[in-house]
């Protein structure tokens, strides 16, 4: 043994000796032969042992073989000032099983809040929100009332917009102060990307609808928005809508989103009543590119101003149901659908993209493997016991 490895083993067993009344372990186990990094997993605060609750914000998780801490996040998922979750993302090897320990981390380090949202009440009041790798905005009430005042400025639509980085570090208010306080336009670029994606009246890039018919019917802006969590490794917010008129009556409908670190794909929890099934749709924009059809895994690939976009839908497969297209090639009406069913009053799916001018993968063929990796995955999430 190295001398290096006999003070890192020695470190180790001095960690447990301090801590072994209160440490306990966790047992991860990977069934897939792919590798697993940036997949979030959630430990029920609720589940450990009640003396933890004391000293909540000193819980770590620790790797004894790399004798370091991993970066750990505490959620408060129903806002009652009692944490719920603690979440942290395990690198493991295709087919393997690693174990982490539970104990008091003495000195947490200062962490950058890459996954952030907020309300921006300075532009109307849209829903903004981002990682290290995409950034995302929706239009609220505000918005949705200059237009029906027959003021300027205004736009009704639950469709989501795309703002497309090519930096991993915050930019959401970044953007939005240079352009309130110096007029400068995140709708160019100025080296770390920009928002020149059109939503308008569309679904844009994963909103909902229901289709009756030949009529697509869609709620209006969300009403009201609650900011669960930002931090390290995960924003999660709701987002509530009045309720909107379908098919066959009236639809009752709140979301909740999450956008995890390392991930092109944020998770949509929606809760509706009055439907047993409802269609997410991506765009077309201006029929200027591509639909690959790949079973509940929906992708098109476009021409976007001389670089490439690469929108997706992706669902578990008990929600999936199937796709069709809708284009009369009429403005903001042209979209491919992934048709969901709704369980329970309740559906999830998932909904991201990549742009070529991030060069977050070599080309799209990269990109499209990593998807169907995260499909599989998502049907097979890390197993974890606590002991």
């Amino acid at each position: 043994m190295t001398f290096s490895k006999s003070i890192q083993l020695f470190c180790s067993i001095c960690i447990f000796a301090s801590c072994a009344p209160t440490t306990l372990s966790i047992h991860l186990t990977n069934n897939l032969n792919v590798e697993r990094q940036n997949e979030t997993v959630e430990i029920l605060i609720a589940e450990l042992p009640d003396h933890w609750l004391s000293k909540i914000d000193k819980i770590g998780i620790y790797d004894p073989v790399d004798n370091t801490f991993l970066v750990t996040q505490l959620i408060d998922v129903d806002q009652d000032g009692q944490m719920d979750q603690l979440i942290f993302q395990p690198t493991m090897d295709p087919s393997s099983e690693k174990t982490f320990y539970i104990i008091e981390e003495q000195d947490k380090p200062e962490v950058v809040n890459y996954c952030f949202s907020r309300i921006v009440p300075t532009r109307i009041d849209d829903y903004t929100w981002e990682n290290d790798r995409v950034a995302f905005r929706t239009y609220g009430p505000s918005a949705q009332a200059l237009v029906e005042e027959g003021k300027k400025g205004g736009i009704i639509s639950s469709g989501i917009d795309c703002w497309l980085k090519k930096v991993n570090y915050p930019i959401i208010d970044k953007w939005y102060k240079a352009s309130e306080e110096e007029g400068i336009s995140y709708h160019e670029d100025h080296g770390e990307g920009l928002d020149n994606y059109h939503v308008g009246i569309s679904r844009g890039a994963g909103g909902l609808a229901i289709k009756g018919g030949d009529q697509y019917f869609v709620s209006k802006n969300f009403n009201a928005h609650k900011t669960l969590a930002t931090g390290p490794l995960r924003t999660l917010f709701q987002l509530d809508y009045p309720d909107w008129e379908g098919p066959s009556g009236m639809i009752k409908e709140y979301k909740k989103i999450s956008l995890d670190y390392g991930n092109n794909l944020m998770k949509i929890e929606v809760s509706i009543q009055g439907t047993d099934e409802v269609s997410a749709g991506i765009s077309l924009q201006e029929n200027n590119g591509d639909i690959i059809d790949k079973h509940n895994l929906l992708i098109f690939k476009q021409d976007h101003f001389d670089t490439t976009l690469s929108n997706v839908i992706l669902s578990p497969k008990k929600y999936f149901k199937s796709q069709h297209i809708f284009n009369p090639q009429i403005k903001d009406q042209n979209h491919v659908f992934l048709d969901l069913k709704v369980l329970n009053q309740s559906l999830v799916y998932y909904v991201g993209f990549y742009w070529s001018e991030s060069n977050q993968f070599p080309d799209h063929q990269a990109w499209e493997a990593n998807l169907e990796d995260l499909a599989i995955k998502i049907e097979n999430p890390i197993q974890f016991t606590i002991k």
